[in-house]
């Protein structure tokens, strides 16, 4: 074990909550995190410090003791279990592969501590126009799906086409909207929703448009095959007998056919809609494909598909925050969609995604609204309720990336931990819609 005075450089897959990072093994300029020295508190900053890196230096004596030793115990592990695969070459990311870099909260928002949110609720209000009409395009598919009509894809192509030129001027708004769920139009909404993940995420990766576009359209009508599920099945509060659940399985044949009978589409958006819910184990359907037999852009799909789903509730559970699904995502999701993708998506996505829902430092309670590369950890925050649990009559924009003023103590200064809305009482879409004018629209 390297040491340097009391500090101890580690593999990453050592990491848990609780250690105080010192040191990473490439500059700080080239990663997400603001501070040059911090404690891990989410699941979320070990899943980016997996994907930036090979190994960090933790200093035990800032660090919880529970949590060195928990270090100690996975170091073991890593040394006497798998030790090949610890010394595993890692896709190691480069600084100018976080996202839109040219879009962020400062051209938004400027550099002020208390920012004027008018530019950023008209972009909003465009974007929230544009994604209602998307899910008027996907309401009307479904409907001439139940109905047994041909399906008309002209309207979801040009849709597709504005929505690429939406997320490439400011993919965080878009993320942002992602979040406004409504349980009374799940299906339509979702579609939208994946639609938008997918094209953020496929620029994330270098994409083309023409690559981008296909897949998006794809991603806009993958579940379009649940009109052919009774909703008595699909609104089903407990869990699905093993015949309701071969019905929802034929879903995604079942859309791949609807839209072959209407024709007009390239093979890539039919791949999306049939093949979206295998996985590279082999445990998806309906073909059971295996590795490299499933297109990359489908796993995009799949990927995003598999993460907005989580995050929406649904009539048999409540959603996950997005801070937990991402933790599930890395932990579990690895070798369905290939460890590389789930980190790329955990980058692109950031620790703390547009709307979730944080704690600050002070105590208050706030929704991420918008982001900037250079200071991830540091969003803009729609604060909602103060230190005492009370909540602000008006919410206040607080740039957290600006200095607070001299001698308030009081200000908040960072996140210090996502909270689930369920805990606080906070609907995050609602306070959002009512906070920047949707309501009117």
């Amino acid at each position: 074990m390297n040491t340097n005075g009391n500090k101890r450089w580690v593999p990453v897959d050592a990491l848990c909550k609780g250690l105080y990072i010192a040191e990473l093994d490439r500059p700080w300029s080239e990663t997400p995190f603001l501070f040059q020295g911090f404690e891990v508190t989410q699941e979320a900053e070990i899943a980016i410090l997996r994907s930036y890196c090979s190994r960090v230096c933790v200093h035990p004596a800032c660090s919880h003791r529970y949590a060195v030793e928990e270090m100690e115990k996975g170091i073991e592990r890593l040394q006497t279990g798998s030790a090949a695969e610890a010394a595993k070459p890692r896709r190691r990311a480069s600084a100018n592969e976080w996202p839109h870099a040219h879009a962020s909260s400062r051209d938004v928002f400027g550099d002020a501590r208390a920012p004027d949110g008018d530019l950023f609720r008209r972009r909003v209000a465009e974007a929230h126009q544009q994604r209602n009409e998307a899910r008027r395009v996907v309401d009307e598919t479904l409907k001439d799906a139940r109905l047994g009509r041909m399906i008309d894809t002209t309207h979801g192509r040009e849709l597709v086409e504005a929505l690429v030129d939406t997320v490439a001027r400011d993919a965080r708004i878009a993320f942002w909207l992602t979040s406004l769920k409504e349980a009374s139009a799940y299906t339509s909404l979702h579609c939208v929703h994946v639609c938008i993940l997918s094209l953020a995420f496929g620029m994330h990766l270098g994409m083309s448009r023409q690559e981008l576009t296909r897949m998006g359209i794809g991603a806009l009508l993958h579940d379009v095959g649940k009109a052919r599920v009774p909703q008595r099945i699909l609104g089903k509060e407990g869990p699905l007998t093993p015949t309701e659940l071969e019905v929802i399985k034929r879903h995604p044949q079942d859309g791949y056919d609807l839209i072959c009978a209407s024709g007009g589409l390239p093979p890539e958006p039919l791949q999306v809609v049939r093949l979206h819910h295998e996985r590279r184990t082999g445990t998806g359907y309906p073909l059971g494909l295996k590795g490299d037999h499933i297109p990359h852009h489908v796993l995009i799909v799949a990927l995003t598909d598999t993460y907005d789903a989580m995050t929406s509730d649904r009539p048999y559970r409540a959603g996950m925050d997005s801070d937990n699904t991402l933790q599930v995502i890395s932990n579990e999701a690895a070798n369905d969609f290939g460890s590389d993708l789930v980190q790329a998506f955990i980058r692109c996505m950031g620790i703390f995604p547009e709307g979730s829902l944080v704690q600050l430092d002070n105590g208050a309670v706030g929704i991420v609204v918008s982001s900037r590369p250079d200071a991830r950890l540091q969003p803009l925050v729609l604060l909602v309720q103060a230190p005492d649990g009370q909540p602000y009559d008006k919410g206040m924009l607080v740039n957290l990336a600006a200095p607070a003023e001299q001698g308030d103590r009081m200000a908040p200064r960072r996140i210090a931990r996502a909270v689930a809305p369920s805990s606080c009482d906070v609907d995050v879409a609602d306070t959002m819609t009512r906070e920047f004018g949707l309501l009117e629209m």
